[in-house]
């Protein structure tokens, strides 16, 4: 899965032109000989959000970074094909697995799942880490998964314990995002297992064993949203984490 921009890729500097020419939205889509493409901007939030969301542009720049840097090391990310102090156009990678997962039986599901798992140990064999792979943040295009929206925690020379925490959020992210899905996750496991050569498995459950305080201490969330029939809630979703790992 390489993620490098193709040989016939546009022409930078026309994509930059018709990037300019739409609305300035922060994320928006645009046709290009046939082929999709998308337009990211820095976030300008409002003034009651920047303290708790940070400076748009940092946040923007460090994004960009971070892409050539994943890119760079044969990561499965999305090429950047052009750029500029103000944009970015990325390539179009597919649809993200939260979509798919409402067109896709279980037996669909596992495969999906398991061709994301493998790319995740992918990303991780370069000791990276993306930092919130959830199912949104990941995309099939029918041939390959890629990890987008490398803002939130994504590391370079990532240690095993951001790795870990890499797996248990992807995990995490199969039962929050439908119950009907989760007979997946062994099969994804075992696909991240099959190729964990830094033995981040292990790593994570040790993590999810220690994490059974807190399951404790969330129990009566868990127990209330279970009540209200919130199965894919975030805290129902944290317990079934720990006791399928633990």
């Amino acid at each position: 899965m390489n993620s490098r921009a193709p040989h016939n890729a546009p022409d930078a500097a026309l994509l930059l032109a018709q990037a300019r020419s739409l609305p300035r939205l922060r994320v928006i889509a645009f046709e290009h000989d046939g082929k999709r493409y998308w337009v990211k901007r820095p976030e300008v939030p409002p003034l009651r959000l920047r303290l708790q969301k940070g400076n748009g542009q940092q946040a923007f720049h460090r994004e960009l970074a971070r892409l050539n840097a994943f890119a760079a090391k044969g990561a499965p990310v999305p090429p950047v094909l052009a750029q500029a102090p103000d944009l970015m156009v990325l390539a179009d990678v597919g649809i993200p697995l939260t979509h798919l997962a409402y067109g896709e039986n279980a037996d669909g599901m596992q495969v999906l799942l398991s061709h994301a798992a493998r790319a995740l140990t992918q990303l991780h064999a370069c000791n990276l880490a993306h930092g919130r792979p959830r199912l949104r943040d990941i995309c099939w295009d029918g041939a390959q998964i890629r990890f987008v929206d490398l803002e939130a925690g994504a590391r370079l020379d990532a240690p095993r314990w951001r790795r870990a925490r890499d797996l248990l959020v992807f995990l995490h992210s199969i039962w929050q995002n439908d119950p009907d899905i989760s007979v997946a996750a062994p099969a994804a496991l075992a696909a991240y297992a099959a190729a964990d050569s830094a033995q981040i498995v292990p790593l994570a459950r040790r993590i999810a064993r220690r994490l059974r305080l807190v399951g404790y201490l969330v129990a009566p969330l868990v127990w209330r949203d279970r009540k209200r029939n919130k199965t894919n809630s975030e805290f129902v979703a944290f317990a079934q984490l720990l006791d399928f790992l633990a």
